[in-house]
């Protein structure tokens, strides 16, 4: 199964540099050549806080979160819930690595489920966690389509 983070979440803003490569990854996943793609609820968390310390006023956020979920269910994007045993994970790799909150967070999830992170960040892989850029997934994707 392969899981989206949050840096494939604001990749669904149009202004994002990651626009094209998100929008070929959820066309490639609604039309078969990618299975199971999930994103999670911790991605969605981690972009709230992201937008309100940026200022972002508690509309917007609830409107960006809103149409990122809705284009996600457009495309039948599944949704990984965070549990406790996620909770538990996040701080055992925060004790362990030095890395920032979310980035343990979102790879205790992925941990969990034996998930691939569809991610260009480098520090997941440290952590453990399997991981495949969004070029090598459309890779992947064309690739196993063939003739």
């Amino acid at each position: 199964m392969y899981m989206v983070e949050t840096e494939f979440l604001f990749g669904l803003r149009t202004s994002d540099k990651w626009h094209k490569q998100v929008v070929k990854i959820l066309n490639s996943f609604r039309e078969g050549k990618i299975e199971a793609l999930q994103s999670c609820a911790s991605a969605f968390l981690e972009v709230g806080i992201v937008l309100q310390a940026h200022g972002i006023r508690a509309e917007q956020i609830e409107d960006t979160l809103f149409l990122m979920k809705q284009k996600l269910t457009e495309f039948n994007v599944g949704e990984a819930e965070l549990n406790s045993d996620d909770i538990v994970r996040l701080y055992e790799l925060l004790r362990t690595y030095d890395v920032e909150f979310f980035d343990a967070m979102q790879a205790a999830v992925a941990l969990g489920r034996n998930a691939i992170l569809v991610t260009n960040d480098k520090i997941f892989s440290m952590l453990g966690v399997k991981t495949i850029s969004f070029n090598e997934l459309m890779r992947r994707a064309t690739k196993e389509r063939g003739p």
